[in-house]
Protein backbone atom coordinates (compact mmCIF):
# COMPACT_ATOMS: atom_id res chain seq x y z
CA UNK A 1 0.00 0.00 0.00
CA UNK A 2 1.31 3.39 -1.07
CA UNK A 3 2.26 5.21 2.29
CA UNK A 4 0.49 8.21 3.36
CA UNK A 5 1.26 11.91 1.95
CA UNK A 6 2.38 14.13 4.74
CA UNK A 7 1.16 17.48 5.02
CA UNK A 8 3.15 20.39 5.87
CA UNK A 9 1.56 23.49 8.08
CA UNK A 10 3.85 26.00 8.58
CA UNK A 11 2.82 28.30 11.59
CA UNK A 12 3.99 31.38 12.41
CA UNK A 13 3.11 33.95 15.74
CA UNK A 14 -0.39 35.57 15.36
CA UNK A 15 -1.72 32.94 12.91
CA UNK A 16 -5.17 32.02 12.21
CA UNK A 17 -6.19 28.95 14.45
CA UNK A 18 -9.39 27.87 11.57
CA UNK A 19 -7.09 28.69 8.22
CA UNK A 20 -4.56 26.35 9.93
CA UNK A 21 -6.31 23.20 11.71
CA UNK A 22 -9.80 23.22 9.84
CA UNK A 23 -7.93 21.76 6.66
CA UNK A 24 -5.90 19.36 8.94
CA UNK A 25 -8.82 18.34 10.22
CA UNK A 26 -10.08 16.93 7.10
CA UNK A 27 -6.67 15.69 5.69
CA UNK A 28 -6.63 14.01 9.46
CA UNK A 29 -10.02 12.30 8.93
CA UNK A 30 -8.00 10.01 6.09
CA UNK A 31 -5.20 8.70 8.15
CA UNK A 32 -4.26 5.77 5.77
CA UNK A 33 -3.82 8.68 3.07
CA UNK A 34 -2.43 11.41 4.53
CA UNK A 35 -0.28 12.48 7.53
CA UNK A 36 0.01 15.84 8.48
CA UNK A 37 3.11 17.92 10.74
CA UNK A 38 3.64 21.32 12.08
CA UNK A 39 6.89 23.50 11.49
CA UNK A 40 7.94 26.92 11.99
CA UNK A 41 11.28 28.52 12.13
CA UNK A 42 12.74 27.83 15.51
CA UNK A 43 10.41 24.91 16.75
CA UNK A 44 9.77 27.04 19.42
CA UNK A 45 6.11 27.51 20.81
CA UNK A 46 4.22 29.33 18.51
CA UNK A 47 0.88 32.35 19.90
CA UNK A 48 -1.79 32.37 17.29
CA UNK A 49 -4.16 35.30 16.90
CA UNK A 50 -6.93 33.85 19.74
CA UNK A 51 -4.03 33.29 21.67
CA UNK A 52 -3.73 29.62 21.56
CA UNK A 53 -0.14 27.94 21.95
CA UNK A 54 0.78 25.86 19.76
CA UNK A 55 4.21 23.60 20.08
CA UNK A 56 5.37 22.69 16.27
CA UNK A 57 6.77 19.45 15.89
CA UNK A 58 9.74 21.06 13.59
CA UNK A 59 11.83 23.70 12.73
CA UNK A 60 13.52 24.49 9.48
CA UNK A 61 17.09 23.02 10.50
CA UNK A 62 15.17 19.71 10.91
CA UNK A 63 15.20 16.98 8.23
CA UNK A 64 11.91 15.78 6.66
CA UNK A 65 9.88 14.55 4.21
CA UNK A 66 6.45 16.67 3.20
CA UNK A 67 4.38 16.48 -0.29
CA UNK A 68 1.91 19.42 0.46
CA UNK A 69 2.64 22.69 1.95
CA UNK A 70 -0.23 24.63 3.91
CA UNK A 71 0.52 28.27 4.62
CA UNK A 72 -2.25 30.10 6.54
CA UNK A 73 -3.13 33.59 7.45
CA UNK A 74 -3.70 35.48 10.46
CA UNK A 75 -2.43 39.14 11.68
CA UNK A 76 1.22 37.79 11.58
CA UNK A 77 1.72 37.42 7.78
CA UNK A 78 2.65 40.57 7.19
CA UNK A 79 5.86 39.63 9.69
CA UNK A 80 6.96 36.67 7.75
CA UNK A 81 6.27 37.45 4.22
CA UNK A 82 9.65 39.75 3.81
CA UNK A 83 11.47 37.53 6.36
CA UNK A 84 14.72 36.27 4.83
CA UNK A 85 14.66 32.78 6.38
CA UNK A 86 11.03 31.99 5.61
CA UNK A 87 11.57 33.39 1.91
CA UNK A 88 14.35 31.14 1.56
CA UNK A 89 12.78 28.12 2.85
CA UNK A 90 10.02 28.39 0.73
CA UNK A 91 11.72 28.99 -2.34
CA UNK A 92 13.76 26.02 -1.41
CA UNK A 93 11.32 23.49 -0.49
CA UNK A 94 8.22 24.36 -3.03
CA UNK A 95 9.44 22.71 -5.60
CA UNK A 96 9.78 19.24 -4.49
CA UNK A 97 5.89 19.67 -3.56
CA UNK A 98 3.30 17.48 -5.06
CA UNK A 99 0.89 20.74 -3.80
CA UNK A 100 1.26 24.41 -2.62
CA UNK A 101 -1.94 25.44 -0.74
CA UNK A 102 -2.97 28.58 0.98
CA UNK A 103 -5.76 30.44 2.91
CA UNK A 104 -6.57 33.59 3.30
CA UNK A 105 -3.56 35.85 3.60
CA UNK A 106 -0.75 32.91 3.10
CA UNK A 107 -1.50 33.63 -0.52
CA UNK A 108 0.88 36.64 0.24
CA UNK A 109 3.13 34.13 1.19
CA UNK A 110 3.26 32.64 -2.27
CA UNK A 111 2.79 35.21 -3.83
CA UNK A 112 6.00 37.56 -2.31
CA UNK A 113 7.71 34.52 -2.64
CA UNK A 114 7.78 34.80 -6.59
CA UNK A 115 5.64 31.22 -6.69
CA UNK A 116 2.37 32.84 -7.66
CA UNK A 117 4.00 34.72 -10.40
CA UNK A 118 1.56 34.34 -13.51
CA UNK A 119 -0.94 32.55 -12.15
CA UNK A 120 -4.54 32.36 -10.95
CA UNK A 121 -5.32 33.13 -7.01
CA UNK A 122 -7.40 34.00 -5.01
CA UNK A 123 -6.92 35.67 -0.68
CA UNK A 124 -9.31 37.00 2.00
CA UNK A 125 -11.66 39.63 0.12
CA UNK A 126 -11.24 41.79 3.61
CA UNK A 127 -7.72 41.93 2.60
CA UNK A 128 -7.68 42.16 -0.89
CA UNK A 129 -6.18 45.66 -1.74
CA UNK A 130 -2.68 45.18 -0.60
CA UNK A 131 -2.11 41.67 -1.10
CA UNK A 132 -2.94 42.09 -4.85
CA UNK A 133 -0.32 43.99 -5.03
CA UNK A 134 2.11 41.09 -4.64
CA UNK A 135 4.22 38.97 -6.63
CA UNK A 136 4.77 39.47 -10.58
CA UNK A 137 1.54 39.29 -12.89
CA UNK A 138 -0.51 37.67 -10.70
CA UNK A 139 -4.20 37.04 -11.98
CA UNK A 140 -6.05 37.78 -8.74
CA UNK A 141 -9.73 36.41 -8.39
CA UNK A 142 -12.00 39.11 -6.80
CA UNK A 143 -14.57 35.92 -6.29
CA UNK A 144 -13.69 32.59 -5.82
CA UNK A 145 -14.10 29.94 -2.62
CA UNK A 146 -10.52 29.04 -3.73
CA UNK A 147 -8.33 29.09 -7.22
CA UNK A 148 -6.42 25.77 -8.42
CA UNK A 149 -3.54 26.73 -10.89
CA UNK A 150 -1.70 23.51 -12.16
CA UNK A 151 -0.45 22.35 -8.31
CA UNK A 152 -1.16 25.56 -5.98
CA UNK A 153 -4.87 25.84 -4.22
CA UNK A 154 -5.14 29.07 -2.75
CA UNK A 155 -8.52 29.55 -0.37
CA UNK A 156 -10.33 32.94 0.42
CA UNK A 157 -10.92 33.53 4.23
CA UNK A 158 -10.81 30.93 7.29
CA UNK A 159 -13.87 28.67 6.56
CA UNK A 160 -12.66 28.42 3.29
CA UNK A 161 -9.79 26.19 4.06
CA UNK A 162 -12.04 22.92 4.70
CA UNK A 163 -13.93 23.61 1.32
CA UNK A 164 -10.10 24.08 -0.23
CA UNK A 165 -8.97 20.93 1.74
CA UNK A 166 -12.26 18.76 0.30
CA UNK A 167 -11.33 20.13 -3.14
CA UNK A 168 -7.84 18.78 -2.63
CA UNK A 169 -8.53 15.37 -1.48
CA UNK A 170 -11.23 15.35 -4.42
CA UNK A 171 -8.60 16.19 -7.07
CA UNK A 172 -6.78 13.39 -5.59
CA UNK A 173 -8.82 10.35 -4.91
CA UNK A 174 -12.15 11.87 -6.35
CA UNK A 175 -15.27 13.84 -5.15
CA UNK A 176 -16.98 10.63 -3.81
CA UNK A 177 -13.95 9.91 -0.61
CA UNK A 178 -14.43 13.84 -0.50
CA UNK A 179 -18.32 13.97 0.51
CA UNK A 180 -17.39 11.01 2.87
CA UNK A 181 -15.17 12.95 4.35
CA UNK A 182 -17.41 16.23 4.64
CA UNK A 183 -19.71 13.85 6.10
CA UNK A 184 -18.00 12.54 8.51
CA UNK A 185 -17.33 16.31 9.49
CA UNK A 186 -20.37 17.25 9.85
CA UNK A 187 -19.69 19.97 7.69
CA UNK A 188 -21.52 20.87 4.48
CA UNK A 189 -19.25 21.37 1.58
CA UNK A 190 -19.26 24.18 -0.59
CA UNK A 191 -17.51 22.40 -3.55
CA UNK A 192 -18.42 25.10 -6.09
CA UNK A 193 -15.14 27.08 -6.03
CA UNK A 194 -17.27 30.11 -8.45
CA UNK A 195 -19.42 30.95 -5.35
CA UNK A 196 -17.44 33.19 -2.94
CA UNK A 197 -21.00 34.64 -0.47
CA UNK A 198 -18.47 36.65 1.04
CA UNK A 199 -17.12 38.50 -1.59
CA UNK A 200 -20.02 40.99 -2.23
CA UNK A 201 -19.83 41.76 1.59
CA UNK A 202 -16.61 43.26 0.62
CA UNK A 203 -15.67 46.35 -1.33
CA UNK A 204 -13.37 44.30 -4.25
CA UNK A 205 -12.92 45.47 -7.37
Amino acid sequence: MKKPQTVTLFLFDDFQLLDAFGPLQMFGLLPDLYHTQTISVDGKAILSQQHVSITPQLSFSDTFSSDILLIPGGNGIKSVIDDPKVLFWLKRIAPIQELICSVCTGSALLANAGLLNYCQATTNKKQFHWVKELGHHVDWQSSARWVRDSNIFTASGCSSGLDMALAIIAYQFGENVARKVAVEAEYLWQNDPDDDPFAPLHIVK
